[in-house]
């Protein structure tokens, strides 16, 4: 099964797009794969496309617990397929600031976080309200064999890096205090 062919409005319609505008529209559906958005203007529904990566730049595992059906939403344009998809890409993030950028200046910070995931190669620690570092398995082997994390615990981590390109903080171990001379 193919799909239609966008028609010769909405062609007409996505040409006036161009990467980085501001355009509005009302969620129209809330998939696995993203959100559709019916943009102002736009000649047929759900125009708008948005990927669940540009939904939120916090870790999130539904694009619902962002945006709800009927909600006017403003996005920028990332990109524009008239002649196969007859789709807008669009995102939300991209109007708002990164919240990773602020994280770079933070490396070498010690915090208290509380575990939010077990992952086979390591746990999630909450650093911020929906944000997450990893503290991996290399590093907790340094807490003892015999200790059991669970999802809840707090932990005393320290950043040791961030990538905000990737969406990333890396976790250690804060350093042991040296013993004065």
């Amino acid at each position: 099964m193919t799909c239609p062919l966008p028609s010769p409005a909405l062609k007409e319609f996505l040409a006036t797009l161009r990467r980085g505008v501001e355009r509005s529209g009302v969620v129209t559906s809330i998939e696995t794969f993203g959100v559709l958005v019916d943009i102002d203007g736009a000649p047929e529904p759900s125009v708008g496309f948005i990927p669940p990566p540009e939904v939120s730049w916090k870790w999130i595992s539904s694009c619902g617990e962002v945006v709800t059906i009927g909600q006017r939403v403003t996005a920028a344009v990332l990109g524009v397929d008239a002649e196969t998809r007859g789709q807008a890409v669009l995102s939300l993030i991209a109007l708002q600031p990164n919240p990773w950028l602020a994280w770079v200046d933070k490396v070498g910070s010690v915090l208290q976080g509380r575990v939010t995931k077990l992952v086979p190669f390591g746990v999630f620690v909450s650093v911020d309200n929906g944000m997450d570092g990893l503290l991996h398995n290399s590093e907790l082997s340094q807490l003892g064999g015999d200790r059991d994390i669970r999802v809840g615990d707090e932990l005393t981590t320290r950043i040791a890096e961030v990538d905000p390109a990737r969406r990333r903080i890396r976790l250690a171990l804060p350093a042991e205090p040296t013993a004065p001379d």
